[in-house]
């Protein structure tokens, strides 16, 4: 048998959980939303301005032939199927797409009102991350 060097101890989820929160701080304070408040600031940053509906991003991913879906909260209004939004990071606006799908916990909807928490599918695919706000934008 050969020496392979000690074997190193598996993290603890505390442990864990605060290397996680310390990569999360740091890339949010690069997108110049404030540490310390997380994904509840980036709603508070950009609530201010033109829009009837406001979703926090916590997660993206695709799902091949649906397109990208967006999951997190609606913290402002409702957001429905049909509704052009607007991506927000920090204070600019990053890209534009349309919600085409809502659905909540296994279910299909057609809105998704403020406190609720879903998935939209949006199309076309937007830069997103998480703690992005999706704006809708309004209609003339």
């Amino acid at each position: 048998m050969g020496w392979f060097g000690k074997k190193k101890a598996p993290l603890d989820a505390n442990e864990m959980l605060r290397q996680y929160n310390a990569q999360e701080a740091e890339r949010l304070a690069a997108a110049g939303i404030a540490s310390g408040a997380g994904v509840a600031a980036a709603a508070g940053a950009v609530s201010a301005g033109i829009g009837t509906a406001e979703f926090v991003v916590e997660d993206v991913f695709t799902i091949t032939g649906r397109g990208q879906v967006a999951t997190g909260r609606t913290t402002m209004g409702t957001m429905r199927v049909g509704d052009p939004v607007v991506v927000l990071r920090g204070a600019a606006q990053t890209s534009t797409s349309t919600i085409t799908g809502i659905e909540m916990f296994r279910k299909k909807a057609t809105e998704a009102p403020e406190g609720t928490t879903a998935g939209l599918l949006l199309k076309p695919a937007a830069d997103l991350a998480r703690g992005d706000v999706l704006r809708v934008t309004p209609t003339a």
